[in-house]
């Protein structure tokens, strides 16, 4: 339960930070979806019963944020998690090479994805070529913040698994000492 509301707690930091602090940067005008890491570090490293309800979570808070073509979040998270699952299957998914590539991998797919919905949905007009030039900028922050961003979450998901676990196993050595007084 508590991985849940941490989980939780990232997501709606990572919005307010998207949303608030770096759209006022113009450096950050084009960085990429924020909650990528997140959602891709929940596919390789975090069950399937603990990640599904995330994904889902965060496609529609990220949906109900950006007033685009609803489902467009929840789709890209869900294809990507799944993704990111069957990956385990076939490579290490702790391997120090794989880590500056995931996140770029994670931003070329969501880039695809809309590119996909923009040709099959207007199709009467040509993509811009801002399109192509915001990509290329996502791809570009992806390959260089992206590893770093693993990192941290990894960090994080440890120290509070660590605290979580030294919680349960102080409280039930309060509740032994209770009852053996009792």
């Amino acid at each position: 339960m508590i991985q849940y509301i941490v989980y939780s707690c990232i997501c709606i930091f990572l919005i307010i930070l998207k949303t608030a602090v770096l759209s006022n940067f113009a450096l950050f005008n084009n960085f990429y979806d924020i909650l990528l890491p997140v959602v891709l570090y929940l596919g390789l490293f975090r069950p399937l019963s603990q990640g599904l309800p995330l994904i889902f979570f965060y496609g529609f808070c990220m949906d109900s944020m950006t007033g685009g073509l609803f489902g467009f979040y929840i789709l890209v998270y869900f294809l990507l998690f799944i993704a990111m699952r069957w990956t385990v299957q076939f490579l290490h998914a702790r391997s120090f090479l794989l880590k500056p590539f995931i996140v770029l991998v994670g931003v070329l797919i969501e880039n695809l994805i809309l590119f996909l919905i923009l040709v099959l949905f207007h199709r009467n007009r040509i993509v811009s070529g801002s399109f192509l030039h915001s990509a290329a900028i996502q791809l570009l922050w992806a390959a260089v913040t992206g590893p770093f961003l693993l990192i941290a979450i990894d960090y994080t998901q440890i120290r509070f698994s660590d605290w979580s676990e030294e919680r349960v196993s102080r409280e039930k050595k309060m509740d032994h000492q209770r009852d053996r007084i009792f």
